[in-house]
Order: C-alpha cells, then sequence, then structure tokens
C-alpha cells in the first residue's frame, strides 16, 4: 500500500510527450476530416453555388496541408525524443508519419512546382488522411517510466 492516494501509477500525470503527440494529433487529422466530411458537404447541402463552395475547399486545403505539415512533423520530433530517430523507419507510426509528411510536400509540389489536375493534389490529400487515421489507431508513444520505490 502506498503512503498516499497521488504516488498511485493511476493518478500520475501524463508525459509531455504524449500530450504534445495527442494535441498535434487531434489538430491535423481532426481537421481534415471534420473540414472534408463535415464542413465541405454540408455548405454544399445548405444550397450554396459549388463553384464557390469548390473554391472555397481549394483554398482551405492549402492551409490544412500546412497545418498537417506542422502537426506531421511535430509528431516526428516526438518520435524521434521518445524512441530515437531511427524509429521514423523502425516503428510503424514513424512509417505512417514520413508517408504522411511525403503526401504534404507532393501536395505543395504538385500544386506550385508542377501545374498538374488537381486530381494528383487530392490523391495526396486522401493519403494524408488514411495515413492520419491509421496513426489514430495506433498507440502514443512514451517513454518508459522508472519504478518509484
Amino acid at each position: 500500500m502506498s503512503k498516499s492516494n497521488t504516488s498511485d501509477a493511476i493518478f500520475r500525470a501524463p508525459a509531455i510527450e504524449a500530450i504534445l503527440w495527442q494535441l498535434s494529433q487531434v489538430f491535423w487529422v481532426g481537421g481534415l476530416w471534420v473540414f472534408h466530411v463535415g464542413l465541405v458537404p454540408a455548405l454544399r447541402i445548405i444550397g450554396l453555388a459549388p463553384l464557390l463552395v469548390d473554391d472555397l475547399a481549394a483554398q482551405i486545403d492549402r492551409w490544412l496541408i500546412g497545418v498537417a505539415a506542422v502537426g506531421v512533423l511535430t509528431q516526428l520530433v516526438v518520435l524521434a525524443r521518445v524512441a530515437g530517430v531511427s524509429a521514423w523507419w523502425r516503428v510503424f507510426s514513424g512509417q505512417i508519419l514520413l508517408v504522411g509528411l511525403a503526401a504534404c510536400f507532393g501536395y505543395y509540389l504538385l500544386h506550385y512546382g508542377i501545374s498538374v489536375d488537381e486530381r494528383w493534389q487530392m490523391f495526396c490529400f486522401v493519403v494524408l488522411g488514411i495515413s492520419g487515421l491509421v496513426l489514430v489507431a495506433q498507440s502514443v508513444p512514451v517513454r518508459a517510466r522508472k519504478p518509484h520505490l
């Protein structure tokens, strides 16, 4: 039996790495899916002009990809701090983060560098969204704590 209830493992505060991981994941994965699954269809249902909705979606997509890139980079830094840089290609969540980062760079490269059809940009967006959903299903990387005696 412990001296106080606050020293039990149940009541320990989560590590800063876990908090950063989940917070960045909420912003970039949640933002991508809420916007395209919730807001854009709702704008179409209420009867806004289709060209207006498409233009709005195209403008906000660029910002969402930027937020996603910052979130992915934050999660890569957290993963490197917890498990080392080699975890980027050794751990499944690191591999998924690298896929997401490649999708972000691919989107911007296709949009600003190579002018191609919007379907390839949407492909990068879908890859980023699916990698975010797969990443949500993974466990949060945390540093192993030393037991208190």
